[in-house]
């Protein structure tokens, strides 16, 4: 084999050599993205109430009966007095 084969052979096995490289490089590259979204990707939470909710606690004697029911409209809690025009209102 002549100097200029040898030459062209050591081009050709430098060429592929390089592609190979930088196809390696590339598939690590991909890679390495794919591990980052993964660990950057948001999950969803469980809703919070946007309102806190407050609990009263009304300690019930059996000689006062039966409490009043408590109606919500829009999420606001309506006196007793206009739960019974609410009521009619909406009938």
């Amino acid at each position: 084999m002549s100097l200029i084969g040898k030459l062209r052979q050591a081009e050709y096995q430098g060429r592929e050599v390089a592609l190979q490289g930088i196809s390696r490089a590339y598939n690590s590259l991909e890679e390495a993205q794919s591990r980052l979204r993964r660990k950057m990707r948001i999950h969803p939470r469980a809703a919070k109430p946007s309102v806190p909710v407050f609990v009263s606690v009304q300690k019930n004697d059996e000689t006062t009966g039966s409490p009043e029911p408590i109606v919500t409209v829009n999420g606001h809690d309506l006196p007793p007095t206009k739960t019974e025009n609410t009521e009619e209102q909406v009938a």
